[in-house]
């Protein structure tokens, strides 16, 4: 199977589940994505990251084969913990998981973008349908502007490979990014769609199309001119660390229905950062990052419910940033690349992550509302298998990257 097979069983597999009968649809919806995974391990191509932008076909690395598995085994447990599925939203995950394939296999810029606005067309319906508001309404113009700057650079590239332009292109392949990715305006737009929107709806950008923007942009600077990769390179840095700077004041502010959302923000700011340095400790941590708010994210996106106290508090602690937390291994290790890039952003990077450290450790601090109280036994298991998982990546977390992203991440 190819990539555009797979993105088509992606998009196919979702609009068959979310059509289904509805007494059948929970059962249909909690396989789909578990045919999903086995179809992207059986589609991704060994080796590194390729370059990108750099041409070629449509070819699914190693890499983006792990990501894309373990994006669907969120949402898995994501829907596992969710109390009401009305079908539509596995639609929008299959839609927006199919153009997510393409906008990770492909090498052509002008797909490369075109995927992007797919995706984000995709997303913004679901969004506007499900919570018509305006912060619904920012989510759509602000990452629909990221979607469309990708698009421009396919057109400007060419030209800025022979001398003309290449700030300007460097400049709007980072305005794609880091629209995509939530990282400016200061995550605005997700911010405020993360208080109207139930789990899965967010889950399609936090766990799918996010960490896809970002595992791209680490290879995005590879085939640029220097101007343009230097443009990328400290625009992205400094947008990331102001971004996760502002998340972090937030986080402290935030209530426990968006506390989660914020801390997850900061750390796609880190990111961010980290890509920015170029350094090669930056790409391990930001791929540890990603993948622990794989791990966290299905559990804490739900809103606290009596029984699964004790399991969220082990999720917090994975994230908290404090030793051998998962978390900490990735602010570290981002750290450690913002030391060898400069010593005043490292200040900045420390100051960020020591902010959602105390937002993540409030998390456990406070209580659940009915801790006591019995939950479905599915849910408590999921949640348990939750904290497991995430107890794991901090115990190993460089065999839990490789494991998931391939020998050579």
């Amino acid at each position: 199977m190819n990539a555009v097979w797979l993105a088509t069983a992606w998009a196919g597999i979702g609009i068959l589940a979310g059509l289904g009968p509805a007494r059948f649809r929970r059962p249909i919806a909690l396989i789909a994505p578990l045919l999903l995974v086995a179809l992207t391990i059986a589609t991704a191509q060994g080796g590194a990251r390729p370059d990108g932008l750099g041409g070629g076909g449509l070819v699914l690395p190693r890499e983006a084969g792990g990501l894309l598995s373990a994006s669907a085994t969120a949402l898995w447990l994501c829907l596992l913990l969710t109390d009401r599925l009305d079908g539509r939203e596995i639609i929008g995950i299959g839609t927006v998981g199919g153009a997510v394939v393409l906008f990770l296999a492909t090498g052509s810029p002008l797909l490369f973008g075109v995927a992007a606005m797919l995706a984000v067309a995709a997303l913004s319906l679901r969004w506007i349908s499900v919570a018509p508001g305006r912060a619904s309404l920012a989510a759509a113009r602000v990452a629909g502007t990221g979607a469309a700057a990708l698009i421009a650079v396919s057109l400007l590239l060419p030209a800025a490979a022979s001398g003309g332009q290449p700030g300007l292109v460097g400049g709007l392949l980072v305005v794609g990014v880091l629209a995509l990715a939530a990282v400016v305006p200061l995550g605005g737009w997700a911010a405020g769609a993360l208080a109207d929107l139930p789990a899965p709806e967010i889950a399609t950008w936090l766990v799918l199309l996010a960490p896809a923007v970002l595992l791209s942009a680490f290879a995005i600077p590879g085939p640029l001119p220097l101007l343009a990769r230097l443009a990328f390179d400290h625009t992205i840095l400094t947008c990331g660390l102001i971004s996760a700077l502002w998340a972090g004041v937030m986080s402290l502010r935030a209530g426990p229905a968006t506390r989660y959302g914020r801390v997850a923000l900061g750390d796609l700011g880190l990111v961010a950062a980290g890509i920015g340095t170029g350094e090669t400790a930056a790409a391990a941590g930001g791929l540890l990052l990603i993948l622990t708010h794989l791990v966290v994210a299905p559990i804490l996106l739900q809103t606290p419910r009596p029984g699964l106290g004790p399991p969220r508090r082990v999720v917090w602690l994975a994230i908290c940033g404090l030793p051998p937390s998962p978390a900490f291994w990735g602010r570290f290790l981002i750290l450690q690349a913002c030391v060898a890039f400069n010593p005043g952003v490292a200040a900045a990077c420390v100051l960020a992550g020591g902010l959602v450290t105390v937002t993540a450790v409030l998390g456990v601090a406070q209580g659940e509302p009915g801790e006591g109280a019995p939950a479905p036994h599915h849910r408590v298991v999921a949640a348990w298998l939750i904290a497991a998982m995430a107890l794991a990546v901090g115990l190993l977390p460089m065999g839990a990257v490789h494991l998931v992203f391939g020998p050579g991440a």
